[in-house]
């Protein structure tokens, strides 16, 4: 938000004909609603975008490319913005109805790459990210569905967001009559007599199932190049029972993704659980099991409202093709209406940890994300709907209402923030589901669209912006989201509240504290000359600035003290390369009333495309930027040094040791290893939760030195690491 001329006067799936079944860390599902993806088709005009994680695109999107692909003009090398897709595809021959197929997607430039997305015909799994330069391969196990022909699209997207594709065409055959061979009867799952040891080596990694089929519950995941021993098949030797060592449930994997040595003479076994899939254990896969179930919903709410339509008129920016409506401030002053009670429809994720509420009639906004354990809002929560003189001066009247609003194609809350936005709310799956939001289809040059996922047991919720250039000529444009922030009970901060921010310099946007440098010029940070700016109570008037010389990554937070609460944005700075913070001041703020009828308060945090309001982000013809960024409340912990998708941590020391506060999104049974390179590192047993998170004092020995590093490491119940942060500062 701009102020320097004030005047006080931011799995599984499976189909409804053939399944599929994604073999990538997060296990996701889903059951497609094929009416809403025609509905989808027909709101969007087959526009390209990329809808999120999991929401289907439209028919036109699909028979054309998907996501368009930048053209080389925008690259610096047609190398990088082109990185090769491939498409590997492993079935048997000829595919039939009901057969597994494993589909394979990676690209020549994996140190490029960090997501990857398929469609298999009217199937899409949404953007999926990788960790860049790892070489990792997207493997998803498709179960054939009809006969007929199925387009693959495969798609990768680069770390700057721009996105490429390859295509291939898949038939199924129907299913000709066959006679299964007859099974041994309960044969006992061990090699045959005398014959050598069978053994599966792992291509690639994949899931391990509960039984001899797609049907059955995921119960661990498997790594290339492992090896197990088979010590079962089925009849048609298509699935593997394999051991997963002492203590431990076998389970079955696909034949055609391994490489089985000396299976001939494996004895088939019965399929005797059919029908009944083993319970999921919890403690195989590399992040906890989803707890319980997600919902969506539509439900209203009434809100005391100022009539604000009564001083819009209509306006356009050429620039852009985009109308908007202009506010006329000084009438509406002279005027000073009362507000009216107005009902507003409210979209609403819910799972046992969140409930997050959207407003499609302003602007598609998060309106306010309830941490139930608590009963706490994540997000400023304005009692009124109020005008201010705020925004785009072109357009002013912005609403303070709250919330995480999106921005574009201009700065200071862009032009949409009040309109209404189309809505698709999909329930994928009973863990997982999905609200997405788009820009208003009447020829803009630009679309927006957000899909907001919530998954269940998850206390973060996933944010992926997808933007589109539909005109013919190379357009120009901002890009940020705006979250207005007081968490905690209060709906106002405190002077306890915290930036959390990395880096050591920002750049000031708009400020009236006369002890900061001007607008555009660097100041040191936390600490400038003298005072240190990360706590709010030392502001003395309204201040914006953002990161410099561009965001840092990989998250930016804030913490409020006094209210023991506060909020975490994670996302990849490569991408999104704009960070920025506003306040109101605190011993000279702004007014309240300018904004709302009562005495509360807020805080900004701003992400976006380009580093500041002055660089503008570039897109050309038919070309797409898209990623995702993860959201959650923090509570419980006394503080935040650190935060990414799984946990928030807080360290410092205290009497007798380290104070140390864990917040994790989902619920973590393991080991907290901490390690200060003095000794073996201390290992402790930890079972924490979003309801119950970690706050401890811990000794760290006395031969632990004054300062210096210590790493901080979660492991689950069978050694896969969840957590690593590494501090480094005052030990005692």
């Amino acid at each position: 938000m701009n102020r320097p001329n004030y005047d006080p006067s931011d799995c599984r799936r499976r189909a409804p004909s053939g399944g599929a079944v994604c073999t990538q860390r997060r296990r996701r599902a889903y059951g497609l609603i094929l009416v809403l993806m025609t509905l989808v088709a027909l709101l969007l005009g087959g526009c390209g975008r990329s809808d999120g994680n999991e929401t289907p695109v439209s028919t036109r999107e699909l028979e054309a490319p998907s996501t368009p692909t930048l053209t080389p003009e925008t690259a610096e090398t047609a190398e990088q913005q082109q990185p090769n897709v491939t498409i590997d595809i492993q079935a048997p021959s000829p595919i039939h109805p009901g057969q597994l197929v494993l589909i394979a997607v990676k690209s020549t430039s994996p140190d490029q790459v960090n997501a990857y997305r398929l469609t298999i015909g009217e199937m899409d799994t949404g953007w999926r990210t990788i960790t860049p330069g790892t070489n990792d391969v997207f493997g998803y196990e498709w179960t054939a569905g009809e006969p007929g022909s199925y387009k693959i699209v495969a798609q990768a997207r680069d770390q700057a967001g721009h996105v490429s594709e390859a295509q291939q065409t898949l038939e199924v055959e129907a299913q000709p009559p066959t006679e299964t061979p007859e099974p041994t009867a309960n044969a006992t799952p061990t090699a045959a007599s005398g014959s050598a040891q069978a053994w599966a080596v792992i291509q690639r990694s994949m899931n391990v199932r509960s039984g001899p089929g797609t049907d059955y519950l995921i119960i661990a995941t498997v790594k290339t190049d492992e090896r197990y021993r088979i010590i079962g098949k089925t009849a048609s030797g298509e699935w593997l029972q394999i051991s997963l060592g002492s203590n431990r449930e076998p389970g079955w994997v696909f034949a055609q993704s391994v490489i089985a040595e000396n299976a001939e003479n494996v004895p088939v076994v019965v399929n005797d659980i059919a029908g009944t899939p083993t319970p999921e254990t919890t403690d195989l896969a590399p992040a906890p099991a989803p707890v319980g179930t997600v919902t969506v919903y539509e439900t209203s709410v009434t809100l005391p409202t100022y009539p604000y339509e009564r001083y819009q008129t209509d306006a356009f920016d050429t620039t852009y093709n985009w109308p908007y409506k202009r506010f006329d401030w000084e009438r509406f002053r002279a005027d000073n209406p009362a507000p009216e009670n107005r009902e507003y429809r409210v979209l609403v994720l819910e799972n046992s940890y969140l409930k997050v509420s959207v407003l499609p009639e302003l602007g598609g906004r998060i309106w306010q994300v309830l941490h139930k354990p608590t009963g706490s809002n994540m997000f400023y929560q304005n009692p009124v709907l109020k005008p201010t003189s705020w925004g785009p001066p072109e357009q002013q009247g912005w609403f303070a209402l709250g919330g995480l609003e999106w921005d574009l194609p201009v700065v200071e809350h862009g032009y949409d923030w009040g309109t209404e936005w189309g809505h698709l709310p999909l329930q994928h799956s009973p863990e997982l589901a999905s609200i997405t939001v788009f820009t208003p289809q009447d020829g803009r040059w630009l679309n927006a669209s957000i899909t907001i996922s919530l998954r269940a047991g998850a206390a973060s919720f996933e944010v992926e912006p997808t933007i589109t250039n539909f005109s013919t000529k190379r357009l120009e444009f901002a890009y940020w989201h705006s979250a207005l922030l007081a968490p905690g009970s209060r709906n106002r901060p405190s002077h306890q509240l915290h930036f959390v921010l990395p880096g050591d310099q920002m750049t000031v946007h708009s400020t009236g504290d006369p002890r900061l440098p001007k607008p555009g010029e660097p100041f040191r940070w936390p600490v400038y000359n003298g005072t240190d700016f990360s706590w709010l109570g030392n502001w003395s008037q309204y201040l914006g600035f953002f990161e410099r010389p561009g965001a840092h990554g990989p998250f930016a937070a804030i913490y409020d003290y006094a209210n023991d609460a506060g909020a975490a944005r994670i996302y990849p700075a490569l991408v999104a390369r704009g960070s920025k913070v506003f306040g109101l001041g605190w011993q000279q703020p702004l007014p309240s009333e300018l904004y709302t009828d009562d005495n509360s308060s807020y805080v900004e945090l701003h992400g976006g495309l380009m580093p500041t309001f002055d660089d503008k982000y570039e897109l050309p013809p038919s070309g797409s930027v898209t990623w995702r960024e993860i959201w959650y409340p923090v509570t419980g912990i006394g503080g935040l040094t650190y935060a990414d998708e799984v946990a928030a941590i807080n360290v410092y020391p205290g009497t007798g040791g380290m104070k140390i506060g864990l917040y994790p999104t989902r619920p973590m049974d393991g080991t907290l290893i901490i390690d200060s390179g003095v000794g073996e590192p201390r290992q402790l047993p930890l079972k924490i939760s979003p309801d119950a998170p970690l706050n401890e004092v811990i000794s760290l020995g006395d031969n632990v030195p004054a300062s210096g590093a210590l790493e901080f490491r979660i492991e689950d119940t069978v050694g896969h690491a969840l957590f690593n942060y590494t501090y480094t500062g005052p030990l005692k």
